[in-house]
């Protein structure tokens, strides 16, 4: 009898620490994928202070090196710079400011970019090529940070080459231009992706946990190629986003398909699904995932956003908050 009863109170003490273990490991987790974005955050700071301000992985900026002639081709092994495509900010963090040695092949230096301090102790996914990849390409670790594109990007009223100022102001390649994402969003007049750009920088994401691509089967994929349209591997647009022609991005397809809320929002704290944000001031903190879908942490002051692009999700934070257009202004 003794027995049973010393078994029943191991088992109810059991019973108490074991959620408070998986707590504390989650906690532990979170700490860490924090403590990655803020020393990722510490070398774009590094580089932007080299480069007068502008921000690492932009196409115009970072990226502009992989538009030397002759332009490799989207299936090519081994480039002779660090990125492995145009919005690909990990590359020149890893060799320029993380004294990280970097493979010559792609596809090699694809799988460096996503180990290390580049991953999220959350993620646990595997990614396969979602085009058709020649060569050594093939399946590796998810990505597990995405910047966003749009703070990346010039406006659209910055788009004429100056060959002799290629950061200078305009923006250097139409890739680099802003990329309309639907309806008539546009970014700030005369914005580039400079830290000067930032007003609020601490209320502003550089970095988040997050993936950009899943195939029509829901299976995650990585894009492979060195012009990476519209963000590549890299890149994102954050999590106000509709869906567009099928293609699920998956911070914004979570509501729409609960499958990638795992791989998107990988942290839990008490019971409320979320992600890791580091900002452009480097601090880092965990999101929950109702917060994420207001718009204006995801995008630079005075952008003006279309009704039609914002995913169900974030137009439940906006009611009333329209102008007479159906736009929303970002106010900071």
């Amino acid at each position: 009898m003794e027995i049973l009863v010393v078994i029943s109170i191991i088992a109810l003490l059991l019973s108490l620490l074991v959620p408070s273990m998986k707590s504390a490991r989650e906690q532990a987790r979170l700490v860490v994928c924090g403590s990655h974005q803020s020393a990722i955050g510490r070398a774009a700071a590094a580089y932007a202070t080299q480069w007068n301000g502008w921000l690492c992985g932009s196409p115009g900026t970072s990226g502009s090196v992989m538009y030397l002639e002759p332009r490799p081709e989207p299936e090519s092994e081994d480039f002779d710079c660090d990125p492995v495509q145009i919005w690909d900010w990990a590359g020149p963090l890893a060799g320029g400011y993380m004294s990280m040695s970097l493979p010559a092949n792609r596809a090699e230096r694809f799988g460096v970019l996503v180990e290390g301090v580049f991953a999220c102790p959350n993620n646990r996914y595997e990614a396969d090529p979602h085009r058709k990849a020649t060569g050594s390409f093939g399946r590796q670790k998810m990505v597990s940070y995405n910047t966003f594109r749009n703070f990346l990007s010039w406006s659209r009223t910055m788009v004429t080459w100056d060959g002799f100022r290629p950061w200078g102001g305009p923006a250097p390649f139409l890739e680099a231009s802003f990329d309309r994402i639907g309806g008539r969003t546009l970014p700030p007049v005369n914005y580039v992706p400079r830290m000067g750009q930032i007003t609020n920088p601490s209320g502003k994401a550089y970095l988040a946990d997050g993936n950009r691509f899943t195939g029509a089967d829901g299976s995650v994929t990585y894009d492979t190629d060195w012009d990476a349209l519209a963000g590549g591997a890299f890149c994102n647009g954050g999590p106000t986003l509709r869906v567009h022609d099928g293609i699920k991005l998956v911070l914004s397809a979570y509501h729409y398909d609960r499958g990638l809320g795992a791989r998107g929002y990988r942290h839990r704290i008490k019971g409320q699904r979320g992600l890791v944000v580091s900002h452009f001031d480097g601090h880092a903190e965990f999101v929950t995932e109702t917060e994420s879908r207001k718009p204006d942490r995801w995008w630079p002051k005075g952008t003006v956003i279309s009704f039609t692009d914002f995913n169900e999700a974030s137009l439940k934070h906006l009611v009333g908050r329209f102008d007479r257009d159906f736009n929303y202004v970002v106010g900071r």
